[in-house]
């Protein structure tokens, strides 16, 4: 299967970036895993939308202004703490991830992008 469209992941957890590329990747998605904000800028302006861990935002001042841009594209894996403040385009799906629900995410975005 060809992929659709490219999703970038981040987060610190090799092993959430694992998951999160196999779950996409039954579902068609092409996932580009990045660990550090930074190093994912260059490929958020093409892809469908960003998935991005909590901890990833409360490192880096970068992400958590990216939180409150009206023209976000963002699903933010949430610990269960309350998250900053955030965009209404902003998509917030709490862990334990449930693929059906990040499916949801990715797809409120996947629509709005094609």
């Amino acid at each position: 299967m060809q992929p659709l469209q490219t999703i970038v992941a981040i987060a610190m957890d090799d092993a959430l970036l694992r998951s999160l590329a196999f779950a996409l990747g039954v579902e068609g998605y092409s996932v580009q895993p990045y660990n550090t904000w930074h190093a994912a800028r260059a490929m958020m302006a093409t892809s469908i939308c960003v998935i991005v861990d909590i901890d990833i935002c409360r490192d880096d001042a970068d992400a958590r202004r990216s939180l409150l841009d009206p023209e976000s594209r963002i699903v933010l894996l949430s610990d269960g703490m309350p998250p900053p403040a955030l965009s209404p385009s902003v998509c917030v799906i709490p862990k334990p991830l449930d693929g059906s629900d990040i499916l949801v995410g990715v797809d409120q975005f996947r629509r709005a992008h094609t």
